[in-house]
Protein backbone atom coordinates (compact mmCIF):
# COMPACT_ATOMS: atom_id res chain seq x y z
CA UNK A 1 0.00 0.00 0.00
CA UNK A 2 2.97 2.15 0.54
CA UNK A 3 4.43 1.47 -2.99
CA UNK A 4 0.99 3.03 -3.99
CA UNK A 5 1.02 6.21 -2.25
CA UNK A 6 4.36 6.70 -2.88
CA UNK A 7 3.74 6.45 -6.81
CA UNK A 8 -0.02 8.37 -6.49
CA UNK A 9 2.22 11.22 -4.97
CA UNK A 10 4.80 11.46 -7.39
CA UNK A 11 2.91 10.68 -10.14
CA UNK A 12 0.00 13.33 -8.52
CA UNK A 13 -1.11 15.58 -11.92
CA UNK A 14 -1.92 12.02 -13.47
CA UNK A 15 -4.05 10.80 -10.63
CA UNK A 16 -5.59 13.68 -9.93
CA UNK A 17 -7.46 13.88 -13.10
CA UNK A 18 -8.63 10.21 -12.16
CA UNK A 19 -9.33 11.70 -9.30
CA UNK A 20 -11.46 14.40 -11.09
CA UNK A 21 -13.03 12.00 -13.02
CA UNK A 22 -14.33 9.91 -10.46
CA UNK A 23 -15.43 12.50 -8.51
CA UNK A 24 -17.56 14.14 -11.22
CA UNK A 25 -19.17 10.32 -11.57
CA UNK A 26 -19.92 9.94 -8.18
CA UNK A 27 -21.27 13.22 -7.60
CA UNK A 28 -23.26 12.97 -10.51
CA UNK A 29 -24.85 9.83 -9.09
CA UNK A 30 -25.38 10.82 -5.59
CA UNK A 31 -27.20 14.14 -6.87
CA UNK A 32 -29.13 11.99 -9.09
CA UNK A 33 -29.99 10.14 -6.14
CA UNK A 34 -31.07 12.88 -4.30
CA UNK A 35 -33.22 14.00 -6.54
CA UNK A 36 -34.75 10.37 -6.52
CA UNK A 37 -35.11 10.70 -3.14
CA UNK A 38 -37.10 13.94 -3.26
CA UNK A 39 -39.29 13.20 -5.77
CA UNK A 40 -40.02 9.33 -4.24
CA UNK A 41 -40.87 11.61 -0.84
CA UNK A 42 -42.84 14.78 -2.52
CA UNK A 43 -44.85 12.14 -4.47
CA UNK A 44 -46.18 10.67 -1.15
CA UNK A 45 -45.42 12.54 1.66
CA UNK A 46 -48.77 13.15 2.76
CA UNK A 47 -49.14 9.12 3.33
CA UNK A 48 -45.43 8.87 4.55
CA UNK A 49 -46.68 11.47 8.07
CA UNK A 50 -49.62 9.48 8.57
CA UNK A 51 -49.24 7.59 11.77
CA UNK A 52 -50.65 4.54 10.76
CA UNK A 53 -48.99 1.17 8.49
CA UNK A 54 -51.99 -0.25 7.69
CA UNK A 55 -54.55 0.58 4.92
CA UNK A 56 -57.63 -1.28 3.97
CA UNK A 57 -59.00 -0.40 0.37
CA UNK A 58 -61.10 -2.20 -2.29
CA UNK A 59 -60.20 -5.31 -3.91
CA UNK A 60 -60.47 -3.23 -7.55
CA UNK A 61 -58.45 -0.17 -6.32
CA UNK A 62 -55.15 -1.81 -6.86
CA UNK A 63 -53.65 0.08 -4.04
CA UNK A 64 -54.85 3.35 -5.43
CA UNK A 65 -56.35 5.86 -2.92
CA UNK A 66 -57.95 7.58 -5.25
CA UNK A 67 -59.49 4.53 -7.07
CA UNK A 68 -61.00 3.41 -3.93
CA UNK A 69 -64.59 3.89 -2.64
CA UNK A 70 -66.09 2.41 0.72
CA UNK A 71 -69.25 2.65 2.31
CA UNK A 72 -68.47 3.81 5.54
CA UNK A 73 -69.40 2.14 8.81
CA UNK A 74 -68.89 2.11 12.47
CA UNK A 75 -65.31 0.70 13.92
CA UNK A 76 -63.82 1.14 17.27
CA UNK A 77 -60.18 0.40 15.88
CA UNK A 78 -59.76 1.61 12.82
CA UNK A 79 -59.76 5.34 11.03
CA UNK A 80 -61.52 6.60 8.00
CA UNK A 81 -59.47 8.34 5.48
CA UNK A 82 -61.37 10.06 2.41
CA UNK A 83 -58.90 11.03 -0.32
CA UNK A 84 -59.94 13.26 -3.53
CA UNK A 85 -58.30 15.14 -6.28
CA UNK A 86 -59.95 18.51 -6.91
CA UNK A 87 -59.24 21.87 -8.61
CA UNK A 88 -59.94 24.78 -6.85
CA UNK A 89 -60.77 28.46 -8.71
CA UNK A 90 -63.03 29.29 -11.28
CA UNK A 91 -61.04 32.33 -13.27
CA UNK A 92 -57.08 30.85 -11.90
CA UNK A 93 -57.57 26.97 -11.31
CA UNK A 94 -54.93 25.19 -9.30
CA UNK A 95 -55.04 21.34 -8.69
CA UNK A 96 -54.94 19.83 -5.35
CA UNK A 97 -55.70 16.61 -3.33
CA UNK A 98 -58.52 16.89 -0.83
CA UNK A 99 -57.37 14.45 2.56
CA UNK A 100 -59.99 14.42 5.25
CA UNK A 101 -59.99 12.57 8.50
CA UNK A 102 -61.80 12.73 11.43
CA UNK A 103 -60.98 15.82 13.98
CA UNK A 104 -59.87 13.52 17.27
CA UNK A 105 -57.99 11.47 15.18
CA UNK A 106 -53.96 11.57 16.06
CA UNK A 107 -53.40 9.51 12.58
CA UNK A 108 -52.10 13.07 10.81
CA UNK A 109 -52.29 16.46 11.72
CA UNK A 110 -54.31 18.22 14.33
CA UNK A 111 -57.71 19.08 12.65
CA UNK A 112 -58.98 22.07 15.10
CA UNK A 113 -61.29 22.66 12.82
CA UNK A 114 -64.84 23.90 11.87
CA UNK A 115 -67.00 22.52 9.00
CA UNK A 116 -65.60 24.15 5.46
CA UNK A 117 -62.32 25.24 7.41
CA UNK A 118 -59.14 23.43 5.90
CA UNK A 119 -55.28 23.53 6.03
CA UNK A 120 -53.38 23.85 2.99
CA UNK A 121 -49.68 23.02 1.84
CA UNK A 122 -47.73 26.65 1.80
CA UNK A 123 -47.55 25.55 -2.15
CA UNK A 124 -50.82 25.89 -2.26
CA UNK A 125 -51.44 29.69 -1.46
CA UNK A 126 -49.62 31.44 -4.19
CA UNK A 127 -51.68 34.53 -4.52
CA UNK A 128 -54.55 32.97 -1.59
CA UNK A 129 -53.47 34.29 2.24
CA UNK A 130 -54.94 32.66 5.23
CA UNK A 131 -58.17 33.76 5.88
CA UNK A 132 -59.07 33.26 2.04
CA UNK A 133 -62.03 31.16 0.46
CA UNK A 134 -61.59 28.75 -2.40
CA UNK A 135 -64.37 27.36 -4.22
CA UNK A 136 -63.90 23.30 -5.83
CA UNK A 137 -64.48 24.09 -9.36
CA UNK A 138 -66.72 21.42 -9.80
CA UNK A 139 -69.79 21.29 -7.04
CA UNK A 140 -68.86 25.05 -6.31
CA UNK A 141 -68.28 23.81 -2.18
CA UNK A 142 -66.32 26.38 -0.74
CA UNK A 143 -63.74 25.71 1.71
CA UNK A 144 -61.87 28.71 3.95
CA UNK A 145 -58.15 28.36 4.65
CA UNK A 146 -57.48 29.41 8.57
CA UNK A 147 -53.69 27.65 8.36
CA UNK A 148 -51.22 25.47 7.04
CA UNK A 149 -48.98 22.50 7.08
CA UNK A 150 -47.29 20.77 4.89
CA UNK A 151 -48.74 17.94 2.64
CA UNK A 152 -47.67 16.88 -0.55
CA UNK A 153 -49.28 14.05 -2.59
CA UNK A 154 -48.90 13.28 -6.16
CA UNK A 155 -46.38 16.33 -6.48
CA UNK A 156 -49.40 18.43 -5.77
CA UNK A 157 -50.21 20.16 -2.61
CA UNK A 158 -52.68 18.76 -0.16
CA UNK A 159 -55.83 20.12 1.38
CA UNK A 160 -56.61 18.93 4.78
CA UNK A 161 -59.70 19.11 6.55
CA UNK A 162 -62.21 17.20 8.94
CA UNK A 163 -64.78 14.38 8.22
CA UNK A 164 -67.43 16.95 9.30
CA UNK A 165 -66.27 18.87 6.30
CA UNK A 166 -65.95 15.62 3.92
CA UNK A 167 -69.77 15.01 4.82
CA UNK A 168 -70.43 18.25 3.98
CA UNK A 169 -68.83 18.88 0.65
CA UNK A 170 -70.12 15.15 -0.44
CA UNK A 171 -73.82 16.24 0.10
CA UNK A 172 -73.17 19.25 -2.10
CA UNK A 173 -71.24 17.43 -4.63
CA UNK A 174 -73.82 14.39 -4.99
CA UNK A 175 -73.26 10.98 -5.79
CA UNK A 176 -72.61 8.04 -2.61
CA UNK A 177 -71.30 8.97 0.62
CA UNK A 178 -67.78 7.10 0.78
CA UNK A 179 -64.34 7.16 2.12
CA UNK A 180 -61.26 5.59 1.22
CA UNK A 181 -59.87 3.78 3.48
CA UNK A 182 -59.70 2.43 6.86
CA UNK A 183 -56.21 3.10 8.91
CA UNK A 184 -55.10 0.34 11.44
CA UNK A 185 -55.65 -3.12 12.39
CA UNK A 186 -59.16 -4.76 12.28
CA UNK A 187 -61.25 -7.36 10.61
CA UNK A 188 -62.54 -6.18 7.62
CA UNK A 189 -63.22 -8.16 4.01
CA UNK A 190 -61.14 -5.32 2.28
CA UNK A 191 -58.02 -5.87 0.79
CA UNK A 192 -54.91 -4.74 2.75
CA UNK A 193 -51.88 -2.77 2.01
CA UNK A 194 -48.76 -1.60 3.51
CA UNK A 195 -47.84 2.16 3.66
CA UNK A 196 -44.94 1.80 1.52
CA UNK A 197 -47.49 0.14 -1.06
CA UNK A 198 -49.60 2.31 -0.89
CA UNK A 199 -46.81 5.00 -1.87
CA UNK A 200 -45.86 2.90 -4.79
CA UNK A 201 -49.32 2.85 -6.03
CA UNK A 202 -49.38 6.45 -6.44
CA UNK A 203 -49.33 7.38 -10.23
CA UNK A 204 -45.77 7.83 -12.03
CA UNK A 205 -44.00 6.60 -8.96
CA UNK A 206 -42.98 3.53 -9.93
CA UNK A 207 -42.05 5.01 -13.63
CA UNK A 208 -40.05 7.96 -12.31
CA UNK A 209 -38.43 5.78 -9.22
CA UNK A 210 -37.46 2.91 -12.70
CA UNK A 211 -36.53 5.92 -14.50
CA UNK A 212 -33.81 7.27 -11.56
CA UNK A 213 -32.67 3.49 -10.72
CA UNK A 214 -31.67 2.61 -14.19
CA UNK A 215 -29.73 5.93 -14.49
CA UNK A 216 -27.88 5.22 -11.57
CA UNK A 217 -26.85 1.69 -12.55
CA UNK A 218 -25.77 3.24 -16.23
CA UNK A 219 -23.35 5.81 -14.17
CA UNK A 220 -21.74 2.94 -11.97
CA UNK A 221 -21.14 0.92 -14.94
CA UNK A 222 -19.55 3.60 -16.87
CA UNK A 223 -17.81 5.14 -14.25
CA UNK A 224 -15.97 1.55 -13.44
CA UNK A 225 -15.63 1.24 -17.25
CA UNK A 226 -13.33 4.46 -17.09
CA UNK A 227 -11.71 3.67 -13.65
CA UNK A 228 -10.58 0.44 -15.21
CA UNK A 229 -9.40 1.89 -18.44
CA UNK A 230 -7.65 4.57 -16.70
CA UNK A 231 -6.15 2.29 -14.64
CA UNK A 232 -5.34 -0.17 -17.12
CA UNK A 233 -3.19 2.24 -19.71
CA UNK A 234 -1.38 4.04 -16.26
CA UNK A 235 0.04 -0.13 -16.15
CA UNK A 236 0.70 -0.36 -19.64
CA UNK A 237 2.97 3.06 -19.39
CA UNK A 238 4.68 2.06 -16.61
CA UNK A 239 5.79 -1.89 -17.85
CA UNK A 240 9.36 -0.82 -18.01
CA UNK A 241 9.08 0.26 -14.44
CA UNK A 242 7.27 -2.40 -13.13
CA UNK A 243 9.24 -4.88 -14.84
CA UNK A 244 12.40 -3.18 -12.56
CA UNK A 245 10.26 -3.77 -9.42
CA UNK A 246 10.01 -7.60 -10.55
CA UNK A 247 13.58 -8.14 -11.23
CA UNK A 248 14.94 -7.01 -8.20
CA UNK A 249 12.55 -8.83 -6.39
CA UNK A 250 9.33 -7.43 -5.35
CA UNK A 251 6.68 -9.75 -5.51
CA UNK A 252 3.72 -9.50 -7.82
CA UNK A 253 1.33 -9.71 -5.03
CA UNK A 254 3.12 -6.28 -3.44
CA UNK A 255 2.56 -4.55 -6.53
CA UNK A 256 -1.00 -5.57 -6.96
CA UNK A 257 -1.86 -4.24 -3.54
CA UNK A 258 -0.18 -1.18 -4.89
CA UNK A 259 -2.41 -0.86 -7.50
CA UNK A 260 -5.44 -2.04 -5.30
CA UNK A 261 -4.89 0.94 -2.37
CA UNK A 262 -5.03 3.18 -5.31
CA UNK A 263 -8.20 2.07 -6.31
CA UNK A 264 -9.56 1.93 -2.89
CA UNK A 265 -7.91 5.34 -1.98
CA UNK A 266 -9.39 7.00 -5.18
CA UNK A 267 -13.25 6.20 -4.86
CA UNK A 268 -13.15 6.67 -0.94
CA UNK A 269 -12.25 10.19 -1.69
CA UNK A 270 -14.36 10.59 -4.47
CA UNK A 271 -17.36 9.02 -2.62
CA UNK A 272 -16.79 10.70 0.75
CA UNK A 273 -16.63 14.93 -1.40
CA UNK A 274 -19.62 13.89 -3.24
CA UNK A 275 -21.61 12.98 -0.44
CA UNK A 276 -20.20 16.28 1.59
CA UNK A 277 -21.43 18.26 -1.50
CA UNK A 278 -24.76 16.75 -2.21
CA UNK A 279 -25.64 17.37 1.68
CA UNK A 280 -24.90 20.84 1.11
CA UNK A 281 -26.87 20.95 -2.40
CA UNK A 282 -30.00 19.67 0.12
CA UNK A 283 -29.65 22.85 2.85
CA UNK A 284 -29.20 25.48 -0.76
CA UNK A 285 -31.51 24.15 -3.22
CA UNK A 286 -34.95 26.14 -3.31
CA UNK A 287 -37.48 24.76 -1.71
CA UNK A 288 -39.35 24.13 -4.75
CA UNK A 289 -36.94 21.76 -5.86
CA UNK A 290 -37.99 18.68 -4.37
CA UNK A 291 -34.31 17.39 -3.27
CA UNK A 292 -33.33 15.20 -0.47
CA UNK A 293 -30.00 14.13 1.30
CA UNK A 294 -29.87 10.12 2.75
CA UNK A 295 -26.88 9.27 4.25
CA UNK A 296 -28.20 5.45 3.91
CA UNK A 297 -28.38 5.92 0.11
CA UNK A 298 -25.06 7.80 -0.55
CA UNK A 299 -23.77 5.01 1.84
CA UNK A 300 -25.33 2.19 -0.64
CA UNK A 301 -24.59 3.57 -3.79
CA UNK A 302 -20.58 4.46 -2.64
CA UNK A 303 -20.48 1.03 -1.80
CA UNK A 304 -21.52 -0.16 -4.80
CA UNK A 305 -19.62 2.15 -6.94
CA UNK A 306 -16.28 0.99 -4.85
CA UNK A 307 -17.50 -3.01 -4.95
CA UNK A 308 -17.79 -1.98 -9.36
CA UNK A 309 -14.58 -0.29 -9.17
CA UNK A 310 -12.46 -3.30 -7.18
CA UNK A 311 -13.66 -5.51 -9.73
CA UNK A 312 -12.61 -3.42 -12.36
CA UNK A 313 -8.78 -3.73 -11.19
CA UNK A 314 -9.55 -6.79 -12.65
CA UNK A 315 -7.86 -6.68 -16.15
CA UNK A 316 -4.87 -4.52 -14.44
CA UNK A 317 -3.90 -6.97 -12.47
CA UNK A 318 -4.65 -9.98 -14.78
CA UNK A 319 -1.55 -7.95 -16.93
CA UNK A 320 0.38 -7.66 -13.89
CA UNK A 321 0.25 -11.08 -12.90
CA UNK A 322 1.23 -12.32 -16.87
CA UNK A 323 3.99 -9.78 -17.13
CA UNK A 324 7.52 -11.08 -17.29
CA UNK A 325 10.57 -9.24 -16.11
CA UNK A 326 12.73 -9.50 -19.30
CA UNK A 327 10.44 -8.57 -21.21
CA UNK A 328 8.95 -5.83 -19.60
CA UNK A 329 12.40 -4.02 -20.28
CA UNK A 330 12.26 -4.81 -23.26
CA UNK A 331 8.99 -2.89 -24.02
CA UNK A 332 7.27 -6.33 -24.64
CA UNK A 333 4.79 -8.58 -22.89
CA UNK A 334 3.74 -11.97 -24.18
Amino acid sequence: MQLGMKEMWRQRRRYSLIFVITLLIVLLTTLITGLADGLAYDNGASIRELDAETFHLTADADGRLTRSFIERAPTDTMTPLAVKPLTFGSETKQDATLFALPAASSVGPTLDLAVGEVLVDPSFLGTLAVGDTVDDFASGYRFTIVGTTEGRFSHAPVVWTTMETWDAYQQVAGGPVYVSAWLGEGDTSLSTFTKQEIIEAVPGYSAEQGTFTMMRGFLLVIGAFILTAFFYMVTLQKLPELGILKAIGIRTRTIGTALVSQVMLTVILASGLAALFTAFMAEVVPAAIPFQFDVANALLYSALFFIISLAGTLLPLYTLRRLDAADALGGRMK
